[in-house]
């Protein structure tokens, strides 16, 4: 017989190559692995256990929940089953080369034809998966094109929707696997409290009716502490878009005059009267196999949103970010009686708790007047809208203000608590400009400021934590703003390493290639990078940092990873500091990764023309061929931050050990 890895083994040196060698034992669940694999062009490699090995599929476009969306899928050569477990870097020079990175992992079984060598001679393969990002019945089916060529798609089941890639569209890599638990403790809101605004915070109208938790367990649904099931809700939560579920929120009934009352209610549920019930959701606690609670709540809302299908008896509760006084108008306008007040990146938790407060709509302030600090209100007037700003596009002060307004609930998190340097152009792009360190005398009273000691002199410098700040900054002609990399508490502790990719006169293209390289490197050593455009013509790369380390530690990091890569791509990459002496080449900055050094932030704009700005981007649309830093615009943005939300946020939330990367590293320099 024939050895099914002898393929495999054939094309690899295993003494080059970190990848498993030696098969493991099979065991009794028949489990499946995708791999990110970033190699010479980004695909996935769907591994589906059969026989001892992996039966594997390179999926260049990766997966699509649209079952009218078919993805080539080419069938490469079996693998051992320990490369369930492998990942890291396939050293240059190897066969795939790049990065190999876990994307999901789980168990599968076959359906319909459940015999699977009957299944691959027909050419039509029918499978459930179990993973975290992949769920439901998936098809792959051969093609006449050629004998490796397969055709992937989703069935269309209770998981089938929109073209996402995965199945709640939020990263599960914090969910626990548990099965249901009995309900406790709902959670509940610690305190009372004035409105506010906070961008860090979430607001939610707080609804009339019984508060309990709502379960589906395949065709089983109940609403605890309810004993009459309504026929609406019972259909809504069939609906849902999963197998198992636990949801919180509030059974509501209204009344002749349309508004949610409790008597309406209790007349419903006891039979007495007809009114209309349904369950309002606001958070999703649990999620097939996985506990969700440990996630940040903004996440839990996202997923339940995927969840809850259209229809009358579960609905959506919807939540307004950051804007806390102006729901609050809203809420005592139409004669409701609070809004509840939600951290955004809160755990759920049982009982009372500090992260949700209860903001009573009779202290609700105009809506065009914001809850005041130091007793006054602090909106500034804006000046010269009508000036024109970007003289070719016609775009003026008052748009680029409207820009900031529509973009401050993503943007203020990366600026609060930092030092922030302006760059002023009081006449628009093409007039004078000057660059302002500190805050000069006449700054208001209300615009924070922090000392900082520069050149053996304390100067006050801008802190821009509100959206009052922010807008009074940009009144005075700054168009983009530089914060510290560190917080004026802590300004010798880096919130990041960064990696600015300068091209001056280079490519975009070339930008684009070293950013890909920079990924796969990153990756490889262990960590999660995070990458945006300048909104210029280069790009930055982030990491997130622990606590604990100095501007040495990022700079020398970065200097390293620096200088791997002009080993690798030395015809367009140089860490020459020195412009006339780059012959073209993009330029691998490590050296902004010092005390009083700046980046700009995502979102900000920039003073070039087409008024581009700073955006956050995916790694995978490095691949796009259309991809400019000029498609990303103040006209732009925010659309697409609407639809994609803050891809930055994790460069707040999710602080990474330099530590294991350094000694991965490290290992990758002596391989070479």
């Amino acid at each position: 017989m024939t050895d099914p890895l002898d393929a495999y083994r054939r094309k690899r040196d295993f003494a080059r190559t970190p990848e498993p060698d030696a098969p493991a034992a099979p065991r009794g669940l028949a489990t499946f692995v995708v791999h990110r694999h970033e190699a010479r062009n980004l695909h996935y490699d769907l591994r589906l256990e059969h026989g001892g090995v992996l039966c594997s599929w390179a999926v260049p476009r990766g997966f699509s929940y649209d079952p009218a969306d078919k993805r080539l899928a080419v069938r490469t050569e079996d693998h051992p089953l320990a490369y369930e477990h492998f990942s890291g870097r396939i050293p240059k020079g190897q066969y795939g080369a790049g990065t190999m990175a876990i994307w999901d992992r789980g168990s599968y079984a076959l359906v319909k034809l459940t015999d699977w060598d009957q299944a691959l001679a027909r050419g039509e393969l029918k499978f459930v998966l179990r993973g975290r990002r992949l769920r439901g019945e998936w098809h792959l089916v051969r093609t006449q094109q050629g004998p490796n060529t397969w055709l992937l798609f989703k069935s269309r089941d209770v998981y089938a929707g929109p073209s996402r890639d995965s199945a709640l569209g939020i990263d599960l890599d914090r969910a626990v696997e548990a099965p249901l638990p009995d309900p406790d403790a709902a959670m509940q809101h610690g305190a009372a409290a004035a409105p506010f605004r906070d961008p860090t915070w979430l607001f939610e109208m707080e609804f009339v009716g019984r508060r309990c938790r709502a379960t589906r367990d395949g065709a089983e649904v109940a609403l605890h502490g309810v004993e009459r099931l309504p026929d609406a809700v019972r259909d809504g939560l069939l609906a849902l878009r999963c197998e198992r579920a636990r949801l919180d929120g509030v059974l509501v009934a209204l009344d002749a005059g349309g508004r949610p009352c409790r008597t309406a209610l209790a007349q419903a549920l006891a039979g007495t009267a007809a009114a209309p019930i349904a369950y309002y959701a606001f958070d999703l606690l649990h999620w097939e196999e996985f506990d969700l609670r440990p996630l940040p709540l903004l996440d839990r809302k996202a997923a339940l949103r995927t969840l809850v299908a259209d229809g009358p008896g579960v609905l959506y509760v919807d939540h307004v970010l950051g804007s806390g006084t102006d729901l609050l108008a809203a809420i005592a306008e139409a004669g409701l009686p609070a809004a509840i007040g939600k951290r955004a990146a809160s755990s759920y938790c049982t009982g009372p708790s500090p992260d949700w407060v209860r903001i009573a709509a009779g202290n609700a302030p105009p809506a065009a007047t914001p809850a005041a600090r130091r007793g006054a209100p602090r909106r500034s007037r804006p000046s010269n809208l009508d000036k024109v700003y970007w003289p070719a596009e016609g775009h003026t002060k008052g748009d680029l203000l409207t820009y900031y307004h529509a973009v401050a609930e993503a943007l203020l998190p990366h600026l609060r608590g930092r030092p922030v340097h302006l760059n002023r152009f009081p006449d628009g792009i093409d007039g004078k400009s000057f660059y302002q360190r500190e805050a000069k005398p006449g700054t208001p009273d209300w615009v924070r400021t922090v000392p900082i000691e520069r050149d053996g002199e304390v100067v006050p410098h801008h802190v821009i934590d509100d959206v009052e700040t922010l807008l009074y900054a940009v009144n005075l002609g700054s168009i983009d703003l530089h914060p510290w990399l560190s917080r004026a508490a802590t300004p010798d502790a880096p919130d990041w390493a960064v990696l600015d990719l300068d091209p001056k006169t280079a490519p975009f293209a070339h930008v684009v290639r070293i950013a890909r390289a920079a990924g796969k490197l990153l990756r490889g050593i262990g960590l999660r990078p995070l990458l945006k455009t300048s909104g210029k013509f280069g790009m930055h790369v982030f990491v997130p940092l622990r606590a604990g380390y100095t501007y040495d530690h990022s700079r020398m990091f970065t200097e390293a990873v620096a200088r791997v890569l002009v080993r690798e791509l030395p015809d367009i990459a140089t860490v020459e500091r020195l412009p006339d002496r780059r012959d073209g080449k993009v330029y691998l900055d490590f050296l902004q990764n010092r005390r009083s050094q700046t980046v700009v932030p995502p979102y900000a704009a920039r003073p070039v023309r087409g008024a581009s700005v700073s955006a956050p981007l995916r790694w995978d649309e490095l691949e796009h061929d259309d991809l400019t830093p000029q498609r990303f615009t103040i006209q732009s943005m925010p659309a697409r931050l609407a639809e994609l939300g803050d891809l930055f946020r994790p460069a707040l939330e999710d602080p990474q050990d330099l530590l294991p990367a350094i000694a991965a590293l490290d290992s990758v320099l002596r391989r070479r």
